[in-house]
């Protein structure tokens, strides 16, 4: 049997999961923890007439949400962004510009204004009965006020990285822009320079201790003169350890950053082994492991956090750890090219080392290049 076949019927067997979300984002990992973290990132597009509730309140289509004047609430026009609506006759604003006379934000004609704001002859235009809230002035001589049309392609990012740490923003591969997160951990970050289409947005992070976080990347079309919103974007935690080589017994203290007040679930493979600890409000993170619980070799940890019982990340990235006092600790990364990502380039130079003792991809440190190193790889995996 072919090697690459043999390859894919591991890959099977071991579960790499491939999840497409909303439009066509992708994020892989493979499945061998016991815990399932699905990415909760979703996609908003203001233009698509479709509105999403979660963030939108109204969606007229594209090149349709100017904001301009409507007559009554049923002929409303959606405001640019698709968060508010622009004036209209029933909001309850008195718009002189408009030549309305009054606005008591009711839909009937049995009071002292109707329904096309004139005011019944009992009431003096501008004054009288109900209360008007605001005011936009008619200037003699003047012309009516309009809303700038907003049809330019634009593309709002928000999501949670580091509390008080900058984010970096990436397309294509390449930096556009860097954004400082709250105190909260919350991010955002918005551009009209995109040209519509499929577009490659990575986001990350440097800790407060200096260690860089995984790139979490996304894939999305980018809709023409509308404003594509993703929400939800979560940066991985960031995991070191204390020491590289360690005996077996001692306590090894592994910490990292993440969100404020959070969760943490950090797995040690080879087992998997998984453990818990919680953030503080500054997003530090830390935990003690008896090595004793861990066999002599090579180790990997990673960690991601979980906001309640939705809000959870993927997992970040790996540093590596050696139990024993015999073996020189090497660099047993699974990124075998040195490019940060664990995919496919990293796959096809694995497997020219296939069933030989070649030591580099050797992640076990097992004496041969096997099934227990790929599952490494696949637990690794970033795409």
């Amino acid at each position: 049997m072919p090697l690459f076949e043999r390859a894919q019927d591991y890959a099977q067997a071991f579960g790499i999961l491939c999840a497409g979300i909303i439009v066509s984002v992708f994020i892989c990992s493979h499945s061998v923890q016991a815990v399932d973290l699905p990415t909760t990132a979703t996609i908003l597009i203001c233009g698509d007439g479709v509105v999403q509730t979660t963030e939108e309140v109204c969606d007229d289509g594209t090149g349709n949400n100017l904001g301009e004047y409507g007559s009554s609430t049923a002929e409303r026009h959606c405001a640019p962004g698709c968060a508010s609506f622009g004036p209209y006759c029933g909001d309850g604003i008195l718009q002189a510009r408009y030549e309305e006379e009054c606005d008591d934000a009711d839909t009937d004609d049995t009071d002292l204004c109707n329904t096309q704001c004139e005011a019944l002859a009992s009431v003096p235009p501008g004054g009288g009965g109900a209360p008007q809230v605001g005011s936009t002035p008619n200037i003699p001589g003047g012309t009516q006020g309009v809303i700038t049309s907003q049809t330019e392609t634009k593309v709002v990012l928000r999501g949670k990285g580091f509390p008080n740490r900058d984010v970096t923003i990436l397309l294509d591969g390449k930096a556009i822009g860097v954004v400082r997160a709250d105190s909260n951990a919350n991010f955002s970050f918005s551009t009209t320079e995109i040209t519509p289409g499929t577009a490659t947005f990575g986001f990350w992070s440097r800790d407060g201790a200096g260690t860089d976080s995984l790139t979490a990347s996304f894939v999305f079309d980018v809709v023409q003169s509308a404003v594509t919103t993703v929400a939800n974007i979560f940066i991985p935690p960031t995991a070191r350890v204390s020491e590289k080589q360690i005996a077996p017994g001692e306590l090894l203290i592994i910490s990292g950053q993440s969100v404020p007040s959070a969760g943490i679930i950090a797995q040690i493979f080879n087992g998997p082994v998984e453990f818990t600890s919680e953030t503080d409000r500054s997003g530090a993170w830390a935990l003690q492991v008896d090595t004793a619980s861990l066999t002599t070799g090579y180790h990997l940890v990673r960690a991601a956090f979980e906001l309640g019982s939705t809000t959870k990340s993927g997992f970040g990235r790996s540093v590596n750890f050696y139990v024993g006092g015999e073996s020189p600790l090497e660099d047993k990364s699974p990124d075998l090219n040195g490019d940060g990502k664990v995919n496919l380039v990293d796959f096809s130079i694995f497997l020219l080392s296939w069933n030989t003792e070649n030591e580099r991809p050797d992640f076990n440190s097992d004496g041969r290049v096997n099934l227990g190193d790929f599952s490494i790889m696949l637990f690794n995996w970033t795409g």
